[in-house]
Parts: structure tokens; sequence; C-alpha cells
């Protein structure tokens, strides 16, 4: 047993709220790339300078 709206404005706002939402994805998804391989290369050096101060090299 399903209901159905009474208009189909609802209907209207959901679909132009999951257009803005694809669209704020698709806008901010370089920025949020860049994040994560920035986040990598900076792990990636901080697990590199703590194997040299481990190993007793010079940093």
């Amino acid at each position: 047993m399903g209901t159905k709206s009474k208009s189909n404005s609802a209907l209207l706002w959901s679909i132009v709220s999951i257009v803005i939402a694809l669209g704020s994805i698709v806008y901010c998804f370089p920025h949020i790339t860049g994040l994560a391989s920035d986040g990598i290369a900076r792990t990636t050096r901080t697990v590199t300078y703590f194997i040299q101060i481990i190993k007793g090299g010079t940093v």
C-alpha cells in the first residue's frame, strides 16, 4: 500500500536537491583528490624520516 504525494512539487525539489548535491561533488572532486595525494606524499615523507631516525642516519 503506497502513498502518493498530493503535489508534484516534492518530486521537483527532490530532483533539484539531487542535482545540486551531484554538482557539489563534481565541483569539489579535484580538490578532494589533491588533498588525498598530498596526504599520501606527506605520510610517505614522515615514514621515511622516522625510518632514518630509527636507523641512526642523518636527517
